[in-house]
């Protein structure tokens, strides 16, 4: 296994800081994407609920079947040179995107898109871990964090912005120029390593296994680790129900204000805001004392943010949606580094991107299945009443996480907590 170079400071890392670098303009690019799709399928297309939950199954149906191998396969291939592939395929199916003239072809392009992007989170997770000291983890989580919080915050105003005075297509556009740029920096990376197996993370047992025997590897790191296996059932249950509802603002706001799409945007914003703030909240930490805290208190948040929207009546003032919003993104930034936060501490440079390519595929299933069992109950009743429900049952979850964390997660290593 390769030695760290030492880094007095995470910002002195120039390979992280590149990694850095590609990450922020692809992820703000991804939510220029993100609000032309929710604008053309909804406003454009007129599309009904169950059709707008087939977009997250779309791009989550091919991570759900290809995550977990594509995990393996960073562990044993050169991370950079994937990703760089990936995003240069992303900027041109994207392009693709732009001329399609109906929802079910822009779902098959969409899901192309998502299997070649496949392999982006455990790669990227991996190079973390090859590239950043124990010192510096929270710094990195937090730096990539705050970014797409920041994006979730500029993009969707912005990219609202030029939808309304030229067209959502002017955003996907953003987005592939943004990919582009960024498979730019990765090939400076790739061209200034080291040697060429620097980013490989191959021990000899790792040389020796088969693939299959290394995919079985992942499992059983993930099933016998209590830590691990209590975190990722927490973590995925209370995904499953949000997901159920996530992609539905849309329709909620759709209803509640049918002349203001511009309150997706608002929402998106607010939400990013409130995890930028929890994030630059948890960059004071080297380390965390617990994790009910990180994963129940994520819970308790999205619950009372989801909860409170779906009790917005119509005629509603325009400051209740952004404040849940932001409650939301108290939660989602206590998940956003918790849970990495757990994966790192639990796994080695040579499992990590086995343990994330998993976890991503799970993620991905409850992507896949939950939008569907949303989009139906949407249908049935009111979405008011679908957010509110959801949001008791993370409510609920949450208070489970706190109250019983030292039961749940009984192997946690109570760690030293110091801040700058």
């Amino acid at each position: 296994m390769k030695e760290k170079s030492y880094h007095p400071s995470i910002w002195r890392n120039t390979v992280f800081m590149k990694l850095f670098a590609s990450y922020s303009v692809s992820m703000m690019g991804n939510y220029f994407d993100a609000i032309a799709i929710m604008i053309i399928f909804g406003y454009v297309w007129q599309a009904e609920p169950i059709m707008i939950a087939f977009i997250p199954v779309a791009i989550a149906l091919p991570q759900a079947l290809l995550g977990q191998f594509a995990g393996v396969l960073t562990d044993r291939m050169n991370k950079v040179k994937l990703m760089m592939i990936a995003d240069i395929l992303t900027a041109l199916l994207t392009l693709l995107l732009m001329v399609t003239p109906n929802p079910w072809l822009a779902l098959i392009v969409i899901s192309m898109r998502s299997v070649v992007n496949v392999i982006h989170f455990p790669a990227q997770q991996g190079l973390i871990k090859q590239v950043v000291g124990e010192e510096h983890l929270v710094k990195a989580f937090s730096l990539n964090g705050m970014m797409m919080q920041l994006s979730k915050i500029i993009a969707p105003l912005l990219g609202g912005m030029v939808a309304g005075a030229a067209s959502p297509q002017l955003c996907l556009l953003i987005n592939a120029i943004a990919f582009s740029l960024s498979s730019l920096i990765l090939f400076s990376i790739y061209r200034k390593q080291e040697k060429p197996d620097f980013f490989l993370s191959k021990t000899e047992n790792n040389d020796q296994m088969s693939f299959w025997q290394s995919w079985r590897e992942g499992w059983g790191l993930v099933l016998q680790s209590r830590i691990l296996f209590v975190s990722f059932c927490f973590s995925f249950t209370g995904l499953l129900f949000i997901q159920m509802i996530d992609v539905q603002f849309i329709t909620w706001f759709r209803d509640l204000a049918p002349t203001r799409p511009e309150m997706i945007g608002w929402l998106f914003a607010s939400s990013g805001f409130g995890a930028v703030v929890m994030i630059m909240g948890l960059n004071r930490f080297k380390a965390f004392r617990s994790y009910g805290w990180l994963l129940g208190g994520s819970m308790l948040c999205i619950g009372i943010g989801f909860a409170g929207v779906g009790l917005l009546k119509p005629g509603f003032d325009l400051w209740l949606p952004v404040l849940y919003g932001i409650v939301v993104g108290l939660g989602v930034g206590l998940y956003t580094i918790g849970f990495q936060y757990i994966i790192h501490k639990n796994t080695t440079e040579d499992s990590i991107g086995r343990v994330s390519g998993i976890s991503n595929s799970i993620a991905s299933l409850c992507v896949v299945l939950a939008p569907l069992i949303g989009g139906a109950l949407v249908q049935a009743f009111e979405a008011g009443a679908v957010f509110t429900g959801v949001g008791a049952i993370c409510l609920v979850l949450g208070i489970i996480g706190i109250l019983f964390q030292k039961f749940l997660w009984a192997e946690t290593v109570f760690l030293k907590v110091s801040s700058n």
